[in-house]
């Protein structure tokens, strides 16, 4: 789901048209709008843990969600821009014939979201996870244009991600499968959103490992950039070293996984990855290489990071 820049200016590559960059603005100025605390079932106020929305030419769409313990609401809101006749959705979790199945990270099931959406809106609405659609936006205008066999994954929140082979996306009959983030990499493992134990993305996703490292030394955030900065200030911290050598080791055991099934020519890595990659990068192209994981061994790996970044999923729903 699109996630806009704050930065100002354009906010889509050169290939983007004016018409999309004047939704995701719209779009963009919605959701700053909508960042408001909201008194729940429970008589308490919450800020929105997730706000997210999409773009047509004619509507910008969001999505709020306020969860406790207790409670989880959530509500539309839209702006008018333009005539339409199609949009697409990229959403993070698993969706199907238009319905989202599970969003694990957002405590969402069986949510025809696409059916309560055309009772508003007439036009044509597409659904397709977000980290296949960034995958479909990095193979047509990204990292992966030259790789006909090739991985996409997002590492963030959770662990999304898709399979390009012959240069199309693979997804299942009936579900779109392709789920890496739950395959288990520890028997009788971290308890996982979706109910498993082990899950991949219990021990890969950058929230958690932000989270271990704040937990650890009472850092009282998550925010990316002081986590960091507290890693290149303690560099020579045993426990912090062994923290992150842990995370690698979980991390390169779940992509070896991957590349062993799947063997691709090149891996995309999306999501908040990037703003570790200083410190994660060499150590997990070194644990694929040398920790014996890889059943076909190899001289090099060759892992990129996003291009298109957080425009890529809503780029690549342009592409369903």
């Amino acid at each position: 789901v699109f996630q806009p820049e704050t930065s100002g200016g354009k906010l889509w590559p050169e290939h983007i048209s004016d018409f999309q960059h004047e939704a995701a603005m719209v779009l963009h100025q919605n959701i700053k709008q909508h960042r408001r605390t909201h008194k729940s079932a429970d008589n308490k106020s919450y800020k929105p843990e997730y706000v997210a929305g999409f773009a047509s030419e004619r509507y910008s769409i969001g999505l709020k969600v306020y969860r406790s313990s207790s409670y989880i609401s959530s509500k539309c809101f839209t702006a008018r821009i333009r005539s339409t006749r199609k949009c697409s959705i990229p959403f993070p979790g698993t969706v199907s014939d238009g319905k989202v199945i599970k969003a694990e990270n957002l405590g969402i099931e069986n949510f025809e979201i696409v059916k309560e959406l055309k009772k508003e809106f007439k036009f044509n609405i597409l659904l397709q996870n977000d980290a296949k659609c960034a995958a479909l936006a990095e193979q047509k205008y990204g990292e992966l244009v030259s790789y006909e066999n090739s991985i996409f994954l997002c590492i963030g929140t959770g662990v999304g991600g898709a399979a390009i082979y012959n240069g199309k996306l693979l997804e299942g009959k009936d579900v779109p499968g392709f789920e890496f983030s739950h395959t288990i990499v520890q028997k009788n493992g971290i308890l996982c959103n979706c109910g498993k134990r082990g899950c991949f993305e219990t021990y890969a996703s950058i929230k958690r490992f932000k989270e271990k490292i704040s937990n650890e030394y009472n850092l009282n955030t998550i925010d990316g950039s002081v986590i960091k900065q507290f890693i290149l200030e303690n560099q020579s911290d045993l426990r912090l070293r062994y923290i992150i050598n842990e995370y690698i080791e979980n991390l390169s055991i779940g992509i070896s996984n991957i590349i062993n099934i799947f063997e691709p020519e090149a891996i995309c890595i999306g999501g908040s990855f990037s703003e570790f990659g200083d410190i994660l990068y060499v150590p997990l192209k070194q644990a694929l290489l040398t920790g014996n994981l890889l059943f076909n061994q190899r001289n090099d790996i060759i892992i990129k990071y996003a291009k298109l970044k957080n425009d890529a999923g809503i780029i690549g729903a342009s592409l369903i």
